[in-house]
């Protein structure tokens, strides 16, 4: 299985944040195929936060009240080209992977677990 490591601190609502290292997994994601427009699909890409891979591995809750993004990203847009082509894990992957680039430049990473 995928996931995203963010290697940088992760924002809370609460003022306090997490550590470089947490993870982002995919839960669902949503492609609304019939409205695909000049070769993009709009997209939503529902995801969980854990602390690290460790808290993943020992079945602890996802990190809540994320500050820095909200964990289902919306208004993604996924290629048609990639759509047909990819296999779904990793086009949710990648299209999260993006999405949190931008949120943290040069920080983010896909790993296997």
């Amino acid at each position: 299985m995928k996931a995203i490591q963010i290697n940088s601190n992760v924002n809370l609502t609460s003022g306090l944040s997490i550590p470089s290292g947490s993870i982002v997994v995919i839960a669902e994601g949503y492609a609304d195929v019939k409205s695909q427009k000049d070769g993009i699909i709009p997209a939503q890409i529902a995801t969980f936060v854990f602390a690290s891979v460790q808290a993943l591995a020992e079945g602890k809750a996802p990190i809540q009240g994320i500050e820095d993004f909200n964990t289902t990203f919306a208004g993604l847009e996924l290629t048609v080209a990639d759509y047909e082509t990819l296999a779904a894990e990793t086009l949710l992957v990648n299209a999260v992977e993006s999405a949190l680039e931008a949120i943290y430049p040069n920080s983010v990473e896909v790993i296997t677990l």
